[in-house]
């Protein structure tokens, strides 16, 4: 009689295929890593952009409502861009906020201040101020965004009545900006200033 031979796994077998099983299953956990990380870099852009577009949105409205007239009345008498002792860089809109389209500080129009403070990376805003530099806001402090690290308006007078403002913010502002664990956004406009005189 003739024994039959017994089918079964050899130990090399058994290591191969525990072997191809631990691949398969690294190669799929690398694929779980990468995509949550490129989903929460997307997420953390999202949000700078955000945060940078509202930002500019706020800006653009109040830059519309600003009256006067910088020829007649000299420079920063409507529109004020200063950088400070205190880090904080600050632009100022005097605006037309009885609608009368006069430009009247007795009757009820007031200065309106965006600031930047470096040091915190809050930009903030002010809804109302007695004067251009507007070191006291007397009306609501409203802070817009946290992570904007530069702020940058330039007036274009003499070409018109429009200023180019560019903000630049960041994830952790505290770390370097622009990498694959910290992403920026820089983003400009070129403010219209319909009711500002500048000839």
């Amino acid at each position: 009689m003739m024994l039959s031979r017994l089918k079964s796994v050899t130990f090399i077998e058994l290591m191969i295929a525990v072997v191809l099983l631990a691949v398969i299953i690294l190669a799929i956990n690398n694929i779980d890593i990468f995509s949550r990380r490129h989903l929460i870099s997307a997420d953390q852009r999202a949000k700078v952009q955000n945060d940078v577009s509202r930002c500019l949105e706020h800006i653009t409205k109040s830059a519309g409502s600003s009256i006067g007239n910088e020829t007649a009345y000299g420079s920063n008498t409507s529109v004020y861009v200063s950088p400070d002792s205190t880090n904080t860089t600050t632009l100022s809109f005097f605006t037309d906020t009885n609608g009368n389209g006069l430009m009247n500080p007795d009757a009820g129009d007031y200065w309106v201040r965006y600031s930047l403070n470096t040091t915190g990376y809050d930009f903030s805003y002010c809804s109302q101020c007695a004067n251009a530099p507007c070191a006291v806001c007397s009306g609501t402090e409203e802070v817009l965004a946290h992570g904007i690290t530069a702020l940058s308006a330039v007036k274009n007078f003499s070409e018109g009545n429009y200023m180019n403002v560019t903000l630049t913010g960041c994830w952790d502002p505290t770390q370097a900006c622009n990498t694959s664990n910290n992403p920026g956004m820089t983003m400009s406009t070129t403010l219209s200033l319909p009711s500002l005189s500048t000839n």
